[in-house]
């Protein structure tokens, strides 16, 4: 009997230890869950350079984000994040759904690169689609089914702040056009749905990036004009078509 609750004893101050472990270490646990996970939801690789994040007040940052390209793309990179403001509620980390004050993405550089069978951006994004589509369990009726508990996000706001784009393709041999992109801000993210998993939140930015995007191009072709590349404007009509 008295091994047993010493066992008993042992058990409980290794769960306390690891729940307190892991709430004090929100440093490891964000930078292994991107790097780790990251790519199951976009296909392409991520890399996390720095991470700190207070588990006192919720407020942190990340740098040296780095989004890597799918197959089949010349680039590095899609994109680099620059620096990442994080600010939450500490009180709700351990929650089902956590409540995220501000995200701000400060002066990313995104390149938007057309291959073959379209841009490297859209890609990614029917990646994120896919991994939200088979993340929803379905039940026999139809209809999406519980599939347990797991973290929900509710963001007050997220923003893009400073970002250049620069758009490439074959044709281009190397050459590209960098344009700056309106500031974007997206509000109460999640507020209507009870909170949206990591991969919908993904899957809005990434629309909303790219939708805008497009919209500059064609409302700018004369920024195309000024950029010094021969051939620029025929060879980059073709990533927005």
């Amino acid at each position: 009997m008295k091994k047993a609750l010493a066992a008993l004893v042992v058990l409980g101050l290794v769960v306390a230890g690891a729940v307190f472990w892991a709430y004090y270490s929100l440093d490891f646990i964000v930078k292994f869950t991107l790097e780790h996970y990251g790519p199951d939801v976009a296909g392409v690789s991520v890399r996390v350079g720095h991470v700190a994040i207070s588990p006192k007040d919720g407020r942190g940052s990340l740098k040296g984000v780095e989004i890597g390209n799918p197959p089949g793309f010349a680039a590095a990179h899609a994109a680099r994040l620059g620096e990442i403001r994080v600010a939450l509620d500490p009180a709700t980390v351990t929650d089902a759904i956590v409540h995220v004050t501000e995200i701000a993405i400060e002066a990313p550089v995104i390149v938007y690169e057309r291959g073959n069978k379209g841009t490297n951006l859209d890609a990614i994004q029917k990646n994120i689609e896919g991994y939200v589509a088979r993340s929803v369990p379905v039940s026999q009726a139809g209809e999406a089914a519980p599939k347990g508990p797991r973290h929900k996000f509710v963001i007050d706001r997220l923003s893009i702040r400073g970002a250049k784009v620069t758009m490439t393709n074959p044709a281009l041999r190397g050459q590209g056009i960098t344009f700056g992109l309106p500031d974007i801000e997206l509000r109460d993210l999640g507020r209507r749905e009870n909170g949206l998993t990591a991969s919908q939140v993904a899957n809005i930015v990434a629309n909303t990036l790219i939708a805008r995007i497009g919209q500059k191009v064609l409302t700018n072709f004369d920024l195309l004009r000024k950029g010094g590349v021969e051939g620029a404007i025929d060879a980059l009509k073709g990533l927005v078509r």
